[in-house]
């Protein structure tokens, strides 16, 4: 569906939000504040309303003067539950509130601050999940590197994207904000830094492997490494926990 919008810059397009009844709240966060219209990245915003007008989407994304612009559409309930229901909400820990009628939106940021915390311990879950899926990825790529070039290079590259995104857990860092994470890594492990630059620069193939198997082993070193050929990792459900005995029943039922 194309509509052309007339606003000349995001200035009037939150003017013009912030004349709407239903309209109780709007934030930004992200890299790009409201009055930098300047070409390169997008405007990341959230309108927050009265109550919900779908149960199907959370958002929309438009142009607003050549400015690609993400805006979320929340309502006040979607900010009343003990944790959020997709875990890209969490963005709103750290925003910036742009309007706020009759104080509403500050209440609610405020409620969710004290309880949509994510713990600063990694789960059993999490800890499983990431050693298993680190290693799984290089498995994959290992034997079959040379068989589909165009593949493999897509695949190392969007494989970093999730070593990323675990390395933002295990370091607590705020949730999808990449360049925040590589700037951290910059800052606090340089050779890390450099070996992702470089796995990005280079042009050879097995390079690319062989760096992106130095990244994993490095950001996963601190919960144990990656899963190792004869070791047993439970697939835990998300709350779940290691019970001895449960993993001797599975080791007994499987191999014994």
């Amino acid at each position: 569906m194309d509509i052309k919008n007339s606003f000349t810059d995001i200035i009037s397009l939150i003017d013009h939000l912030k004349r709407k009844e239903q309209v109780v709240g709007i934030v930004e966060y992200g890299g790009r504040t409201f009055s930098n219209m300047e070409v390169g990245g997008d405007y990341d915003l959230t309108v927050i309303l009265n109550k919900s007008i779908s149960k199907n989407f959370t958002g929309v994304h438009f142009h607003v003067a050549g400015i690609p612009t993400d805006c979320m559409i929340l309502s006040v309930e979607d900010f009343l539950t003990d944790s959020p229901r997709d875990p890209f909400f969490l963005v709103h820990l750290n925003c910036k509130i742009l309007f706020d009628r009759d104080g509403i939106t500050k209440n609610i940021l405020e409620r969710i601050n004290s309880k949509w915390k994510l713990p600063e311990e990694l789960s059993e879950f999490e800890k499983h999940l990431f050693r298993f899926t680190f290693q799984h990825i290089l498995d994959k790529l290992e034997h079959r590197l040379y068989k589909d070039k165009l593949y493999s290079r897509f695949f190392i590259f969007s494989s970093f994207d999730w070593y990323l995104q675990c390395y933002a857990r295990i370091n607590n860092l705020e949730v999808g904000k990449s360049k925040v994470h590589l700037n951290y890594i910059k800052d606090s492990d340089y050779e890390l830094y450099e070996l992702i630059n470089q796995m990005y620069i280079t042009d050879n193939l097995s390079e690319q492997f062989e760096i992106l198997k130095k990244c994993a082993n490095r950001i996963i070193k601190p919960i144990g490494g990656l899963w190792k050929k004869e070791e047993i990792l439970l697939h835990l459900s998300p709350g779940g926990t290691v019970i001895s005995e449960e993993k001797e029943a599975v080791i007994s039922l499987l191999f014994e």
